[in-house]
């Protein structure tokens, strides 16, 4: 007496048909419950016939299929690779760019600075210049003098 395959679970009916190599019937309930089904599968004619003579057209079509299978393998990998390589360059773009950036902003910063510096340096001669033009005072003293009311943040103090 035969089990009822379709009570048993797909492990048992595994375990089944390992221990049972012969039960055609098991093998072929075992397989007809794959995971996907076979409704997507194609299916082709014999490649052989059961005298052993090769069917030309059956390999031909087998072959045909085989070229269009890799062809759209090779084109999925090319498409995986291309979207990896889009991947690692976006990703070293962001790193170069947070690194550059860093730099750029100290090398701006510096200029920044550089700059501000012989502004202010200018202002104080402009101011010293200034105040001994118009007011008598000695150069010597007039910078001191801008210095200080730079430093107070003095707005009028050339009008005294």
């Amino acid at each position: 007496m035969k089990p009822n395959f379709d009570a048993m679970s797909r492990t048992e009916l595994k375990a089944y048909v390992l221990s049972h190599r012969d039960d055609d019937e098991a093998i072929r309930i075992f397989f007809g419950r794959r995971n996907p089904p076979d409704s997507k599968a194609t299916w082709y004619g014999p490649m052989t016939t059961p005298e052993g003579l090769p069917i030309e057209e059956n390999i031909r079509i087998a072959e045909e299929a085989i070229k269009k299978r890799v062809e759209i393998d090779n084109a999925k990998q090319q498409q995986r690779e291309k979207a990896r390589e889009d991947e690692l360059r976006q990703k070293l773009e962001l790193e170069i760019e947070a690194k550059l950036r860093s730099q750029i902003e100290l090398e701006l910063e510096a200029k920044l600075r550089q700059k501000l510096e012989q502004e202010i340096e200018d202002l104080i001669s402009a101011i010293a210049e200034f105040l001994a033009s118009t007011r008598g005072l000695n150069s010597r003293l007039a910078t001191p003098i801008a210095l200080f009311a730079i430093d107070k943040e003095i707005e009028d103090f050339c009008d005294f």
